[in-house]
């Protein structure tokens, strides 16, 4: 597989927040139609929470523009894995009816020091961008891997994927990010203020992988195995959904 890796870029742009909103109405739309099929239970509970989980990011998204920088704000430390199955409606939804989006976890738990949505917003992203690259049903894998004092956060996927020159124009057009390019600039801007890298590796008709490499912190109390974010992954209650979300997002 073709391999590029990035490394730092300039200042995040009032850009990359339009570019994060954007992403965050595809999801909407997309629950939308998926809504057209009448779905009952708990996928139905799924699309709608994640039309008000993009809801409630959108405007905390747009605050922030009108008002604290990004640059502002102030990294949390939380588990990774635990994190990750917290977003699987809102990437469910972004998916739509012919992608299937797999959760794979690594062993224990994973403490990292991030800003919440800026991680967010950077999943969403590359669940985006892997979506376009599906002509026919597919699947996305979110994959953490542990490496030491480091963490690798995968975002697989086995569409049309890339040749060289194909993946080569699309690094370039990170150099001059716009609101209808690939958002890989958004991705890369997150990974240098992170003091993490980027990597893709990309192969024509098998499908790409991006990976974030991310430092770890010591210690997170209370942390969750990946087990038990696996496991709340796929059996999350609605009412358990809404709490979560209520205090992660409106806080």
């Amino acid at each position: 597989m073709h391999s590029v890796s990035l490394h730092r870029d300039p200042d995040i742009s009032t850009r990359e927040t339009i570019h994060d909103l954007r992403n965050l109405f595809s999801v909407v739309a997309s629950a939308r139609h998926m809504l057209d099929d009448r779905p009952t239970g708990d996928r139905r509970t799924l699309l709608l929470d994640a039309i008000e989980d993009a809801a409630l990011r959108g405007g905390r998204l747009t605050s922030a523009m009108l008002g604290q920088s990004r640059s502002q704000r102030a990294g949390a430390c939380f588990d990774l894995n635990e994190h990750l199955s917290g977003l699987g409606s809102l990437m469910r939804a972004r998916a739509g009816r012919q992608v299937e989006i797999r959760f794979e976890p690594a062993a224990g738990s994973l403490p990292v020091k991030l800003d919440p949505a800026d991680l967010d917003a950077v999943i969403l992203e590359m669940v985006s961008n892997a979506c376009a690259a599906f002509v026919k049903p597919g699947v996305i894998r979110i994959r953490t891997r542990r490496l030491g004092g480091r963490v690798r956060l995968i975002v697989a996927d086995n569409g049309c994927g890339m040749s060289t020159a194909k993946l080569h124009r699309a690094l370039n057009r990170v150099e001059q990010p716009s609101v209808n390019g690939t958002g890989l600039g958004r991705v890369r801007h997150f990974a240098q203020s992170a003091h993490g890298r980027l990597r893709i590796r990309s192969r024509e008709n098998s499908g790409t992988i991006a990976s974030l490499n991310l430092p770890l912190v010591l210690k997170v109390a209370g942390a969750e195995t990946s087990a038990t974010a696996l496991a709340r992954w796929n059996r999350k209650t609605p009412k358990e959904i809404r709490h979560e979300k209520r205090q992660s997002i409106t806080a």
